[in-house]
């Protein structure tokens, strides 16, 4: 009886730590878009190579945790701040470190265009 509770705990943790790559992979793509940076940019600001970001990106590597506090960090030093919802996580915008370009404007009056991750 053990074992078979082991087997089932052991999916169960494999299946959040998969969902927490896929969600921190959807924070960085996000967090890059809202930056307005490529891949190679976001790579230089955080001191990783372009296809580790875009390995991270991808969802499919686990990250180490010191690359975690380092993408955090720029993140932080940028003005953006992740909040988690019951639907997935928002990201609120407080920098300076955007420009005019890369802010998200609505299309129309009344309209604002929202990105779920």
């Amino acid at each position: 009886m053990a074992t078979a509770l082991g087997v089932r705990g052991s999916r169960d943790l494999l299946q959040i730590v998969a969902t927490e790559r896929r969600v921190f992979a959807a924070k960085l793509r996000i967090a890059r878009a809202a930056l307005d940076l490529s891949q190679t940019e976001f790579a230089a600001r955080c001191g990783l190579t372009q296809r580790s970001v875009h390995k991270l990106e991808q969802g499919d590597t686990e990250p180490r945790r010191s690359t975690v506090h380092l993408i955090e960090q720029v993140w932080r030093d940028a003005g953006l701040e992740f909040q988690e919802t019951a639907s997935g996580f928002t990201l609120e915008v407080r920098g300076a470190d955007l420009d005019e370009t890369a802010a998200i404007r609505p299309r129309a009056a009344g309209r604002v265009r929202r990105y779920r991750a």
